[in-house]
Order: structure tokens, then sequence, then C-alpha cells
């Protein structure tokens, strides 16, 4: 669990409408949750732990490190911005207490937003999270080489970059092995999002 933070509670709050009264405890471990998971699960655990020691010490304005910059300023914490916000919505929403999970009732002149309500501002902050993510993984499979973090073996409990796409169509389409019949035959086929990898 890191208590070193990619994106600040001041960002997070201006670029989203998490308002200035709630709780920072509550911001502050929806960054936590969402860099230790989303972030981590894109970036894998040697790169993230890099960036983030690069962060706690300091050092990654230096020079030596301009990639890991970059991939920081222009990269990472556009994603951050919406997975920290996705992770705070819950328990700004529903609250655990003694007698059990409470939604808070907003105070004066309010209304308690409908469970569809929560689940639809909750999406809308998943899909700009998955967008970013995209980017994201788009540039670290263009740049690999600026990381050598992303090749390098891992222990068990290290876990790997994850570039599956989790953004796109909703519509799926069968195959029917002529992917794999392609291939088999010698002909160069390609992924629609990366055509200059052949398969």
């Amino acid at each position: 669990m890191t208590q070193t933070f990619l994106i600040s509670e001041a960002k997070l709050r201006e670029y989203t409408d998490i308002d200035n009264n709630i709780d920072t405890a509550l911001v502050k471990n929806g960054i936590r949750e969402s860099q230790d998971i989303e972030l981590q699960r894109v970036l894998g655990t040697l790169l993230y732990n890099k960036i983030v020691n690069l962060v706690a010490a300091g050092t990654i304005g230096d020079a030596e490190n301009s990639n890991y910059k970059t991939l920081l300023d222009d990269y990472i914490q556009n994603f951050l911005l919406y997975a920290a916000y996705f992770y705070c919505l819950e328990p700004i929403y529903l609250r655990s207490r003694n007698n059990g999970l409470l939604t808070p009732n907003g105070g004066e002149n309010s209304d308690v937003a409908t469970k569809q309500l929560f689940d639809l501002k909750r999406q809308s902050s998943k899909n700009k999270m998955e967008f970013y993510a995209q980017k994201l993984r788009d540039y670290l499979i263009e740049e690999e080489a600026l990381f050598p973090e992303l090749t390098q073996s891992n222990k068990l409990y290290e876990q790997y970059p994850d570039y599956d796409e989790q953004y796109g169509s909703p519509f799926v389409f069968r195959k029917d092995g002529y992917e794999e019949e392609a291939i088999r035959r010698g002909m160069r086929t390609y992924d629609i999002r990366y055509k200059q990898y052949p398969q």
C-alpha cells in the first residue's frame, strides 16, 4: 500500500465535481486505491514501483528521468484523474457505520441520489478511466524500449503489464478460424488497432 500519490487531491477536486466539503480521507483513499489497483494493473508492478519511488525521492524531474516524467505528466495523471474519481464515488455515496451501510442524506435542500443515478455516474467515470487507460497502454506499447521495467522478469507476486483492451465497441464478431488459417498459410494479418505490427 503506497503512501506516495501520483496525482494531488487538489487536482482531483479541480477537474472533477468532488466538492470541497467531501472528507479528505475519502479522497486520499480513492487516489491510493486507484494507484495500487488500476494503475499497477496497467503498468505492471516493476514500472509502477519505479514511478512511485522516483516521485517519493523527488527525482522524477531529473534529466535522466525525463521519460518517466513524460509518462507521468502526459498519460498517468489523466488516467488517475478518472480512476481515483471512480474509486471515490462509492464511499461518498455509501458509508459503513455501526448500524450498517448508510446513504448520507445530503443535508438541507438535497435529495439522495438513487442507485440508478449512482450507477450511471460511476459508469460514466469508468468509461473515461478506460479511455485514458487505453491511451496509456498504446503509449507503453509504442515506447516499450524507453521503459525496461516492462520486460524485466517478475516474481510470482508481481503483476505483468496488462495490455488487454478494456475500452471498445460493444459488438463482438466471431472469427470463425479465418485469422488462424490466414496466419498458418503465411498471410500477414493485423490487429485493427496496431496495423504496424503484423501477427
